[in-house]
């Protein structure tokens, strides 16, 4: 069964990831503001490469982030990479 992962859920997990200490409402509305303005613009790079018909690029992205994304999912809190 494949894993479908929604904005929304990738929110959860870079918040539970990247915020290591207490913010205020203002900053965490900025930090989320950041977050869904950078998959904004990860989602209109990809709507480019596809209106170009670059789908081996477009695929190559894909793989080649969702590596990155998964070890950055699987490490332990406080794990040193090597």
């Amino acid at each position: 069964m494949a894993t479908t992962l929604s904005l929304r859920r990738l929110w959860t997990i870079y918040k539970r990831t990247a915020v290591t200490r207490a913010l205020s409402k203002r900053e965490m509305a900025n930090i989320q503001l950041a977050f869904y303005s950078g998959a904004r613009g990860v989602l209109k790079v990809f709507a480019h490469l596809i209106e170009h018909g670059d789908y081996e690029e477009l695929h190559e992205t894909i793989n080649r982030h969702g590596r990155q994304i998964e070890r950055m999912r699987s490490r332990r809190p406080g794990a040193k990479g090597h």
